[in-house]
């Protein structure tokens, strides 16, 4: 078969995926399919956001709703403390209240807990120690802070830095008591534009497929009532001032769950409700993927404490990655997100393709149609070894098997051509300018320098030997990690600064530690965040 018949069959092949509106989970079950995405059981739709006209001045979740009515309560129930969402860091605090000595009910809109990754990034535990494996708090506090344009707290990362270790070390613990492993993963990168950090603690064998459902179990042996299928829907806050509980749905009806030290938001952030994105992460309305199929993170704990005084940080962070296949819900290819040559719809290099992934996307979604094209050549499987993808970019199992690449292909994700000049005709791209393109690029590998953009000389590949291949991918959006603002009691803050008696957030939902962009130097941020927030939100709220 000729390359162009080659190409007619993959091209009809895409039309007909995108016609027939296939989805991931209907793809048949590779393991290439498996990426980033979450392993938990399917959840209901998310909230129904329409699309939100640009330039709109104001946004529907800005009037809060009218009070739910106590005839309309159909059930009441109480606990000292009341935590809103079954992730990593509702579970955390959940299980350090019931420690404490505090009854504890946790209030989860989805039919079961949710997890997503596999990385956990810590200081200071004991398996860090033992290992040798030192990161310097300064230097990791001062690159969390760079990231975000210092338009973070210091105080809520230095908290982070100096307790997370602590909080791990009991995570260790109950690993070791259920017969887990785990491990340092120390795979890291060391050149200009950052350095990466050993922060990454995953649990073996599934990552946090074992840790949470783990936790879960302890959180249950604590005694604490789990209610699944009881979406929070409205915040009680007293005359004084003081939270006091919060109404939730049921197939039954309305009930309230009354708190008598206090309420945690742990319900995650915002990057499947468009409204919220459109006004306070326009950047990410230009995404072409959902990385999380089940689009539960419509913001619904941060809006419920807005709704009673509290304050979302100013500056927004999506956690923007980059590679992610239009039409596909959910998915990134592994491949493409490797620092080969990458052009624009134009045909042109424009960027140092050996970013952050945040940094990467942002310079995507700049371009003409907010797509790209990475570009390599027929060595591309010696040549990736170079390139040292790590953490999600890293060309291992489950991102990558030896079965993705045919995969792709016979997707249409990834197109072939036997020279340069069908290559271009194939992406649509002008053939002169791609031509011109490729020349220069692999004049930079000859000189061993790239002057155009300052990418690690190491990156640098020859794109010479046919066939040539190319894939066409933009940029994806994993969570919101802005939240409600914080201080270092993990109590939210309302408008004037001041903290609001009896409410408390963490994980997702909680702000002032991630600003701007998601500094992925330090493996496992988020997660670390999550897990040591919500465990310390546990410990205040109980004491209250």
């Amino acid at each position: 078969m000729s390359t162009e018949e080659k190409n007619k069959k993959m091209l009809s092949r895409r039309e007909f995926l995108k016609g027939a509106g296939i989805s991931v989970a209907a793809i048949a079950g590779s393991s290439v399919l498996s990426g980033c995405k979450p392993k938990t059981a399917p959840a209901e739709d998310a909230a129904a956001d329409g699309a939100v006209e640009s330039g709109a001045a104001s946004y529907s979740f800005e009037t809060p709703p009218d009070p739910i009515a106590k005839k309309d309560i159909k059930d009441t129930k109480s606990a000292d403390v009341v935590v809103l969402g079954a992730g990593i860091s509702g579970l955390c605090a959940a299980y350090a209240a019931a420690e404490k000595g505090a009854s504890v009910i946790v209030l989860e809109k989805r039919e079961t807990f949710t997890f997503h990754g596999m990385d956990n990034g810590v200081i200071g535990d004991r398996l860090h120690k033992a290992e040798g494996l030192d990161v310097p708090k300064d230097q990791a506090m001062a690159d969390i802070m760079r990231f975000g344009g210092y338009r973070q707290n210091p105080r809520v990362v230095s908290l982070w830095a100096n307790e997370s270790g602590r909080v791990m070390d009991r995570l260790l613990d109950m690993a070791d008591e259920a017969g887990f492993t785990y491990i340092v993963d120390n795979d890291v990168k060391e050149h200009f534009p950052y350095k990466e950090f050993a922060t990454s603690i995953q649990f073996q064998p599934a990552r946090q497929a074992t840790l949470v459902p783990m936790l879960e179990g302890n959180v249950r042996g604590m005694g604490v009532e789990i209610l699944y299928d009881t979406p929070a829907r409205q915040l009680l806050r007293g005359d004084d001032g003081k939270v006091t509980g919060v109404v939730a749905e049921t197939e039954d009806g309305y009930l309230q769950v009354d708190a008598s030290k206090g309420v945690i938001i742990c319900t995650g952030g915002y990057g499947s409700n468009q409204e919220m994105l459109a006004k306070y992460a326009p950047r990410a309305t230009k995404i072409v993927n959902n990385q999380y199929a089940e689009q539960s993170n419509t913001g619904d704990g941060i809006l419920m404490g807005m709704w009673v005084g509290g304050a979302k940080q100013e500056s927004s962070c999506p956690m923007l990655w980059d590679g992610h296949i239009p039409g596909i819900g959910g998915m990134h290819m592994t491949l493409a997100r490797q620092p080969w040559l990458y052009v624009n719809v134009l045909g042109e290099r424009y960027a140092n393709e050996d970013a952050p992934f945040g940094y990467t996307a942002n310079q995507d979604i700049m371009q003409p149609t907010s797509m790209k094209w990475a570009v390599w050549d027929a060595k591309w499987e010696t040549d990736v070894h170079q390139l040292h993808g790590t953490v999600c970019e890293a060309m291992r199992p489950p991102f990558w098997t030896e079965d993705s690449y045919q995969d792709y292909m016979d997707r249409g994700v990834i197109v072939e051509a036997d020279t340069l000049e069908e290559l271009a005709e194939v992406m649509e791209v002008p053939v002169d300018a791609l031509m011109a393109t490729v020349a220069r690029y692999n004049e930079l590998y000859e000189m061993g320098e790239d002057v155009d953009f300052g990418k690690d000389p190491a990156k640098l590949t020859s794109i010479v030997e046919g066939p040539f291949g190319a894939a066409k991918v933009g940029a994806g959006i994993l969570v919101t990690v802005d939240g409600l603002r914080i201080n270092t009691d993990l109590q939210v803050l309302d408008t004037e600064g001041q903290p609001i008696p009896g409410l408390y957030a963490a994980g997702n939902a909680s702000g002032d530690f991630f600003a701007q962009d998601y500094p992925i130097d330090l493996h496992g941020l988020s997660h670390g965040r999550a897990l040591t927030f919500g465990w310390l939100a546990g410990e205040k709220a109980a004491e209250a």
